[in-house]
């Protein structure tokens, strides 16, 4: 009999592949059972057995009492090819607005062609085979140029469809009709994004996720940090979030992650795009040339493109990354990266580039959670300290009266708190080249505030380059929620995604302003 192709043994490095002849040799006699959780198959993330080769030679062999009987190679033979197609490219779902008693989530639709749809296009998102009303969306409510995340309510499902009206079938490239939901048995989240875990996915020693369960969690590991932040009864359901991090790269962490279909990784998948000029955002790539080369980190078994188009593997180095060449035969070329399934994958997008990217996000908070803009500051924070998480490695560069005092590594998803902070202080948070966020403390200025009509004629009669609408804006928005006017406009920008640079700095003053005296504008 013809063994299992696609199995795998943990090692001190990770899951490595291995043969039934390799695995004969580790354990030269007797059955082993898929209960001692020695042979995971890669494909359904199940333990399997090894025969003891009394009747046939020795192989690999899915078990009878298996929970699910949807391994690929179960159901079409060992020796089964991994393969996707574009349509298994799973939209992202998050998780937000997370307290001790609440969460929410949305689905992200990422940029699609709807610029030449009519203004009766609707979208309709609701939970697979249940009668609840269907969430609707106007052609209005979605970004042409990035990616748009719309509310899909407080309750978990498993499954969501995706319809549309007056539409066209080119969009079924982009947005499937079924979306991939929550299992109640345990689905994992990044905690700093909040994004879903795909299945198959990398996770990573000392780095924070979410894990969103129905029911009790009783699993518990020396390996694994847990802890029960929120939750929510819908019905006769209590679901429960937790904050769950492994402190060691081990196979007892390994195996609990396992348990939830995600591969404990030093290296994870990611694919990024080096050459020629580009700009990136989410889940999209905008460029002018006839092809891309690309870096692929990580254990992918293959890369793909849909369209097709010609792909060559410039490197093979298959230990650290590897250079691909990708020529796009199409204005919208999808590129992926994965193994059993699609892990990473963004659109390759031809056209002129005459926008600029988006600058890596950090998130500067007090130690209360309130969050700190940049520029100019006549108060200190409470406590004098300030606490930065960033998603990209970095550095804090201190300083006092143009000195340079102090500098401070920023490791990626690790939150980093700067104490001892005064007046004459400068900080900045630098990633690669580029200032990404400042502040400087000075001591409080007498200010006197614009009135309403003043401020909104500085805001509206701009020229200059635009930015995307940052999440500071709802701030903005509620600080100065008894001036209409200003209001409405801020919520323009919100709504089109974009607002001109020198108008969202006069904003950030008039902020301040507020903030400093109490008083109206």
């Amino acid at each position: 009999m013809a063994s299992l192709t696609h199995v795998c043994m943990w090692s001190d490095n990770g899951w490595k592949r291995i043969t039934a002849e390799q695995a004969a040799k580790l354990h030269p006699g007797g059955t082993v059972s898929a209960h001692s959780g020695l042979f995971m198959c890669e494909l359904c993330g199940q333990y399997v057995s090894l025969t003891d080769g009394t009747v046939q030679t020795r192989h690999f062999r899915h078990s009878a009492y298996e929970k699910s009987k949807n391994c690929p190679e179960r159901i079409f033979g060992a020796g089964y090819s991994i393969s996707y197609g574009s349509h298994e490219h799973e939209l992202p779902i998050r998780i937000t607005g997370v307290s001790s008693s609440s969460f929410r989530f949305e689905v992200g639709l990422i940029r699609a062609p709807i610029s030449s749809l009519s203004k009766d296009f609707r979208i309709e998102i609701k939970p697979k085979g249940v009668m609840d009303a269907p969430y609707v969306f106007t052609k209005e409510r979605l970004n042409c140029e990035s990616i748009t995340y719309l509310p899909i309510g407080e309750r978990p499902f498993e499954k969501y469809t995706l319809s549309f009206k007056n539409g066209s079938d080119k969009l079924r490239e982009f947005w499937p009709t079924e979306i991939n939901g929550i299992n109640p048995e345990g689905t994992l989240f990044e905690r700093t994004s909040g994004k879903k875990l795909t299945y198959d996915a990398d996770v990573e020693i000392e780095k924070e996720y979410y894990l969103l369960k129905r029911g009790y969690f009783y699993k518990r590991s020396s390996s694994i940090r847990i802890q029960e932040i929120a939750q929510k009864q819908f019905g006769w359901e209590t679901w429960r979030l937790y904050v769950i991090s492994a402190s060691a790269f081990c196979e007892e962490a390994a195996r609990f992650f396992l348990d939830f279909h995600c591969r404990l990784t030093d290296y994870p998948v990611s694919l990024q795009p080096v050459w020629p000029l580009f700009v990136e955002g989410n889940y999209i790539v905008k460029h002018s040339q006839d092809s891309m080369y690309m870096l692929v980190k990580g254990n992918v078994a293959t890369v793909k493109t849909f369209p097709s188009a010609a792909v060559r593997q410039l490197t093979h180095n298959y230990t650290q990354a590897r250079l691909y060449e990708v020529h796009c035969s199409s204005r919208q070329q999808l590129i992926s990266a994965g193994r059993t399934q699609a892990l990473q994958y963004t659109y390759f997008w031809k056209e002129p580039l005459n926008q600029v990217g988006l600058s890596p996000e950090i998130l500067v908070t007090d130690l209360s959670g309130s969050e700190i803009l940049p520029g100019k500051a006549n108060t200190l924070p409470h406590s004098k300290a300030l606490l930065f998480k960033s998603t990209y490695d970095g550095e804090l560069i201190i300083s006092n009266k143009d000195h340079v005092v102090d500098k401070r590594k920023i490791y990626a998803d690790k939150p980093l708190e700067l104490d001892g902070l005064s007046y004459g202080v400068s900080v900045q948070a630098v990633i690669g080249l580029d200032v990404v966020w400042q502040i400087d403390f000075q001591k409080q200025q007498s200010i006197i505030a614009d009135d309403e009509a003043e401020v909104l004629k500085h805001i509206s009669c701009v020229s200059g380059a635009s930015i995307p609408a940052p999440h500071s804006l709802r701030n903005i928005l509620t600080a100065i929620s008894h001036y209409p006017k200003i209001c409405q406009w801020i919520r323009k920008c919100i709504k089109q995604g974009t607002i001109n640079e020198q108008s969202y700095r006069r904003l950030q003053d008039t902020y301040r302003s507020i903030n400093i005296q109490g008083d109206k504008l």
